[in-house]
């Protein structure tokens, strides 16, 4: 892997090549992408995977597209219905976007509070003010991190309102689509249900790379509250089984199956923490007051998420005790 030098600068990514033509854009801590990207030059065609949180690094990706592959991009590739994955969908109105039915069905939902803050941009503002003034008085300097990244976020988001459009896919698929370019084919794969109902990710066969969207997140904890933690186990089981070797996460940095068994471990390590504490009759907030297990307590880039998904999880084995 080598970071690319001929790509516009960008506050909001990084571009790293992991193979002639194929290029990694990872978000910056404090620019408006929030969610990783890909680019695939298949010969003849680009594709993009996922458009980032904002217009605005949406519309820097294109620039690198355009300034590495000679083309604007053909193909647009939606992973799943999270909005963090596709509000700069509307930078690529010359492309079509492609995403499972499932996601395609889910992206109204999924974007309904974008809709209320242009409604309404005041209530973003207000919680913005909040975070900022939580981040002045936080002293846990990975807090503050956190906060800081959330605000940075919000500022992009709240600067993009005006103009962002909510643009849908075009074209919706199930089980399998296959790209054949002049230097590559690639697959568009649905494994079925994981950490959404929809997910999708591209494979590169011979390249041994997967662009897994929010199938993996690496160095951070994953995001539960839309998943199904069975089903999401499984997909991890896959990956690492797999042939490919390179993956890019829909967070985080670039890895290897080692890191997708990390997070399948997080996921097993917290659904076990949980529901012991349910046998043992403890209290939500009890349990949120507990440690993470052994090894990930120092998995902190984004606190707030752990809370999220014991509480996720409390509730799902709440009902099933």
């Amino acid at each position: 892997m080598s970071r690319s030098g001929t790509a516009p600068l960008s506050e909001h990514f990084s571009l790293d090549q992991i193979a002639a033509g194929v290029y990694a854009a990872v978000a910056s801590d404090l620019g408006g992408a929030y969610s990783n990207a890909g680019i695939v030059d298949l010969g003849g065609a680009t594709l993009i995977v996922d458009t980032f949180a904002t217009p605005q690094a949406a519309q820097d990706l294109r620039a690198a597209v355009e300034r590495l592959t000679g083309r604007p991009a053909r193909w647009v590739v939606n992973t799943h219905f999270h909005s963090d994955h596709w509000l700069g969908n509307q930078v690529y109105a010359d492309a079509t976007i492609i995403a499972t039915h499932r996601t395609r069905a889910l992206m109204p939902a999924g974007s309904a509070y974008i809709r209320m803050f242009k409604e309404n941009p005041v209530e973003l503002e207000q919680e913005l003010e909040e975070d900022e003034k939580a981040a002045e008085a936080e002293t846990d300097p990975v807090r503050r991190a956190s906060l800081q990244r959330s605000i940075a976020r919000g500022r992009h988001t709240l600067a993009a309102l005006p103009t962002l459009e909510l643009r849908l896919p075009d074209l919706t698929f199930h089980g399998k689509l296959v790209f054949h370019g002049a230097a590559r084919t690639v697959e568009l794969i649905a494994p079925g249900r994981g950490h959404t109902a929809g997910d999708a990710y591209l494979a590169l066969p011979a390249e041994g790379i997967v662009f897994a969207g929010d199938l993996c997140f690496f160095a951070s904890p994953p995001f539960l509250a839309s998943c199904n933690p069975p089903a999401w186990q499984a997909r991890m089981e896959e990956l690492e089984r797999s042939p490919f070797t390179t993956f890019v996460p829909g967070h985080g940095p670039l890895g290897t199956k080692k890191d997708i068994a990390l997070q399948r471990q997080y996921l097993v390590a917290v659904q076990e923490m949980v529901a012991q504490a349910i046998r043992q009759g403890r209290t939500l907030e009890q349990v949120l007051e507990q440690p993470l297990p052994e090894g990930f307590a120092a998995w902190g880039s984004f606190p707030q998420r752990n809370a999220v998904n014991v509480e996720f999880l409390y509730r799902r084995l709440e009902g099933t005790k």
